[in-house]
């Protein structure tokens, strides 16, 4: 038998041969032995020449070796110190390894970790999610991200966003998991902010369209209610047509308070802001309301010291009971109405949440245990004609004016609601240290003496309270719009003791006709009449020195009460 070395072909007794003799020459110890030592020779040159690239290749490999161990723990000290999170999961979900980070983040040891499978320590919401993410990882091989709720239980979840790269020989997948907890916490309020933004814009344009159906609609009532009350002087309180007369004027007022409704939600803020007992105000509504429905048990926790309220007292009034009204269709079958009153203090951060000016605030709170809402009814309350009700039962109308009456008290208020069980509403209202002040209603007729000059474009408007201001002893000029009344006050001078000025007029703004009969007549008294009797243009005049204000509709009592105060 022969084995090829080199170039050449030797027997298998030569190879041994010679390695034995490479033996010896090593050990210096030599043996006598026979046979064809120039073959031997050579052989033993070769073997040393091999053992010498052996020995090289030896060398190369042990600093290979170290190059790879010196990587290999380089690797580990990233994979362990990262300052993000990592996870090594096999096909199975399995965690085979885990750093730091990823530890600190999942609320566990390390060594606790390793064996575990990654879904168990997954919120239940999210186990879809990370099913989905790691079947990807197995059939596309491509990076992919996702995120996910995680955290020991017990503790508020944490979201992190997890990218995984392709699984390495089929078994295991470089998963980087990275706390992204106060970015999404961001995103949502940033989500929430525009949510804001817009439905306050949205609520800012129906307000605009609902001021101007008031203020039509309060001249129509006006003209109404004007009528009637010209007709009853004419025919007395004796009349057999009086008890129609008053039936018709409760009808007209019924209309009013419905304007009234859709005015506090329109307007920037009432002109008869003074301040008031909410105690007051709160404990009478819920007097009322418990006599009307006897299957609802009404639990109030007034806070004894409760402050005083910068608000209008009657459009207060409304708001109670279209919250109570609200709550007793909530609860249809009987329940219980829960209803708190108490003094706070906004920091500047508790108020921004808000949407308030940090200070002292009264807070209330009612709350039932009616059906509740859904998300999307929500949504929609306080949205003026949105009603749940079925038709003839409700104008949709009661919550937007909440909504309205408190924004425009400098207040603020939220619902909370859920289906099945029940709905709060959080109120608060700006607190004042100024003493509470009564409010006295006109009942009588005040005659007077004078000129007094009508200015409103509808016409009837016009006529029918320039005829109540002639029977109380008042001369009259009207006027349909502002450049008319100019001319008239041009013509008559200091001869017209007051004008009763419309705020909305299509040739002239009443802000304009006011600045323009001050130039002409300076100082001449105005009485501003409008349904919107704090807007902005409302504000300006009052700002430049204006008499008073007169809110649309208006009888003939009120109308003689402010005539006279004004002169």
């Amino acid at each position: 038998m022969k084995r090829k070395l080199g170039a050449r072909d030797v027997t298998v007794e030569q190879y041994r041969d010679a390695g034995v003799r490479l033996q010896e020459a090593r050990s210096g110890f030599f043996t006598k032995r026979t046979g064809n030592t120039a073959v031997t020779r050579r052989l033993v040159q070769e073997l040393q020449v091999q053992q010498i690239e052996l020995e090289l290749q030896n060398e190369e490999l042990q600093r290979a070796r170290a190059e790879v161990e010196d990587g290999l723990a380089h690797y580990s000290n990233l994979y362990c110190l990262a300052p993000v999170g990592y996870l090594t999961l096999d096909r199975a979900g399995v965690i085979r390894r885990v750093n730091h980070v990823a530890a600190r983040l999942l609320g566990q040891q390390r060594s606790r970790l390793v064996g575990m499978r990654f879904c168990q320590l997954v919120a239940a919401e999210s186990c879809l999610t990370l099913n989905a993410f790691l079947a990807s990882l197995v059939e596309r091989r491509t990076q992919r991200t996702c995120e996910v709720l995680v955290g020991p239980k017990g503790v508020a979840p944490l979201v992190v966003e997890l990218t995984g790269n392709v699984m390495v020989e089929n078994q295991y997948s470089r998963i980087v998991m990275t706390d992204i907890t106060a970015r999404t916490r961001l995103e949502q309020e940033r989500a929430e902010l525009q949510a804001q933004l817009a439905q306050s814009r949205k609520m800012e344009a129906i307000g605009t369209f609902s001021a101007g159906i008031a203020h039509d609609f309060n001249n129509i009532l006006g003209g109404i209610l004007g009528g009637l009350s010209l007709l009853e002087f004419k025919t007395g309180h004796d009349s057999a047509n009086h008890e129609e007369i008053v039936a018709m004027q409760a009808m007209v007022k019924r209309g009013a308070e419905l304007t009234k409704q859709l005015l506090g939600f329109a307007r920037h803020g009432e002109y008869d802001v003074r301040p008031a007992n909410l105690a007051s105000v709160v404990s009478e509504s819920c007097t009322m309301f418990a006599r009307t429905r006897k299957d609802i048990s009404v639990n109030l926790d007034l806070a004894p010291d409760l402050q005083a309220v910068l608000m209008d007292h009657t459009q207060f009034e409304q708001v109670m009971l279209n919250l109570l009204a609200n709550a007793g269709h909530a609860m249809k079958k009987g329940g219980r109405l829960f209803i708190r009153a108490e003094n706070v203090e906004l920091t500047n951060a508790q108020a921004a949440a808000y949407g308030v000016t940090s200070g002292y605030f009264v807070k209330l709170v009612v709350r039932d245990t009616g059906v509740g809402m859904d998300f999307a009814t929500k949504e929609r309350i306080f949205e003026p004609f949105f009603t749940t009700r079925a038709a003839g039962e409700g104008t949709g109308l009661g919550l937007a004016s909440v909504y309205g009456v408190i924004k425009n008290h400098s207040g603020f208020v939220k619902v909370e609601s859920e289906v099945s069980k029940g709905t709060a509403f959080t109120i608060l209202l700006p607190a004042t240290d100024c003493e509470v002040t009564s409010q006295v209603r006109p009942v009588t007729l005040f005659h007077g003496t004078g000129t007094v000059l009508m200015v409103d474009d509808e016409e009837q408007l016009v006529k029918v309270y320039s005829r109540v201001l002639e029977s109380i002893g008042y001369k009259t000029l009207t006027a349909s719009g502002g450049k008319e009344a100019i001319e008239l006050v041009r013509q008559y001078g200091s001869e017209i003791s007051l004008v009763i000025l419309d705020m909305v007029m299509p040739d002239m703004s009443g802000c304009q006709t006011y600045d323009e009969i001050q130039k002409v007549v300076p100082g001449i008294k105005v009485l501003l009449a409008t349904g919107l009797a704090s807007d902005g243009q409302a504000a300006e005049i009052m700002a430049h020195g204006c008499n008073g204000v007169i809110e649309k509709p208006f009888d003939a009592a009120t109308l003689s009460a402010k005539v006279r105060e004004v002169l």
